[in-house]
């Protein structure tokens, strides 16, 4: 692992306040919250060709499905949030006072579920069935090819352009360069790559040991992945992953729509736009969105987000005055709330001064600045080009068909005309 990968996770560590903070929010000021966290643990979504031993026959339940270990991650967090929101939220669900919104994923939309049970635990008389200690709450979604705020693959040419520019820059070939022999030496051990692998395919190696690595009891890693090459991966992965909002570019069109939704959100929130007694809009989704959440704000914390790590935007009103805090959850395993400083807006940071300094991230016209408008504009030529040369057609059919028309009519005449004449006798 070369000195510069380490020295950057070093660097990135420190961007975490000082203090861990308790659970609890400050009720008296909060007004409103959003929650975007990552999935519980699942199965991989991809496999290792060489990895006979873990094949597809050993995940029963598929590719990328939330596991069991994952619904009992989620109901943590569902406890938590409910520590640190009790007495803001009502203990019972109220359709008014949130709305849960989730990327069009098995993995997300029961991972919602899992943690609305620890959110909002039914008391007895919100029982269909004393037996069962469970009542549905609605999670809502959108299809992936729409979800510009969840699914980081939703089509943009321009991003797509910009990620592959980002990741065939000189600093990154520096890394890949420096890491040469570990990256060749993953290629042949996975059977991925013939030669080498590049960084931004790492998560293809990654997904799916951390999945065996998080269940030991039925599963082994590779022979090949020792400590060592387990720790070099890791560390190399998290480097990989923050290059997808490497550039001003990336942040506005792949982090952009989340962020300006939030920052929206909270601007109808403070100028009495939006229904008061809302007061909870949490996102259901993955590591890129949390991570592309925090990237907007400004921080790159030193490990990409695990299996139910989750951001919180708080809107406060301290003084009369509309204050924004950021806080993260950064780990798996515990439930650690740190309130992180946002680089573009010290403390107190007032949403009027947040909406200024990140301006340059919310896109204007996303659309556009996509690349969509241009490429739905030529399609739109095309199809009217197309619709033009066929009404053209047809109108020269139907003209041919009259003026053919026409002429059987008149040969028609013509004949009656001769044969009446054949009958006169002069």
């Amino acid at each position: 692992m070369s000195a510069w990968v380490i020295s950057c996770l070093v660097l990135a560590s420190i961007v975490y306040g000082e203090d861990v903070l308790s659970t609890k929010s400050n009720l008296d000021t909060l007004r409103y919250v959003h929650a975007v966290w990552r999935h519980g643990d699942r199965t991989p979504s991809t496999l290792i060709p060489t990895d006979i031993n873990n094949g597809i026959e050993t995940w029963p339940d598929g590719l990328g499905e939330l596991t069991v270990k994952g619904e009992a991650q989620q109901y943590q967090l569902g406890k938590l949030l409910r520590e640190r929101y009790d007495g803001f939220l009502d203990k019972k669900y109220s359709p008014f006072q949130i709305y849960i919104r989730s990327s069009d994923y098995n993995r997300t939309l029961a991972s919602a579920q899992a943690n609305l049970i620890g959110l909002f635990p039914p008391e007895d008389q919100e029982l269909f069935d004393k037996g069962l200690r469970w009542r549905p709450i609605p999670v809502h979604t959108i299809p992936k090819v729409e979800d510009r705020e969840l699914f980081d693959r939703v089509a943009c040419p321009h991003a797509d352009a910009e990620e592959n520019a980002v990741y065939s820059s000189d600093e990154v070939k520096k890394i890949e360069e420096e890491n040469h022999d570990f990256l060749v030496f993953l290629a042949k051990q996975s059977g991925l790559e013939k030669e080498v692998m590049r960084l931004r395919d790492l998560w293809k190696l990654f997904d799916p040991l951390m999945a065996e690595h998080s269940h030991p009891e039925d599963h082994k890693l590779p022979a090949w992945v020792n400590e060592t090459v387990q720790r070099d991966l890791w560390r190399l992965y998290d480097v990989s992953s923050f290059y997808l909002y490497g550039s001003p570019v990336l942040k506005r069109l792949r982090c952009g729509p989340l962020f300006s939704a939030i920052i929206g959100r909270m601007d109808d929130v403070a100028h009495g736009r939006r229904d008061q007694r809302e007061k909870l809009y949490a996102y259901s989704a993955h590591d890129t969105a949390v991570a592309a959440l925090l990237a907007a704000f400004g921080v790159t914390p030193a490990i990409f987000p695990e299996y139910a790590t989750m951001a919180l935007v708080e809107l406060h009103k301290i003084n009369e005055t509309d204050i924004v805090k950021l806080f993260y959850k950064n780990h798996t395993h515990n439930n650690n709330i740190y309130e992180l400083e946002i680089p573009q807006c010290a403390a107190p940071c007032t949403l009027h001064r947040l909406k200024l300094n990140t301006a340059n991230v919310i896109p204007r016209n996303w659309e556009e600045e996509c690349g969509l408008y241009q490429r739905n504009h030529k399609d739109n030529i095309i199809i009217y080009v197309g619709v033009t040369i066929m009404l053209f057609v047809i109108l020269v059919l139907i003209a041919f068909g009259q003026l053919r028309y026409h002429r059987n009519l008149q040969k028609q005449n013509q004949t009656k005309y001769s044969l009446l004449n054949e009958d006169i006798d002069f």
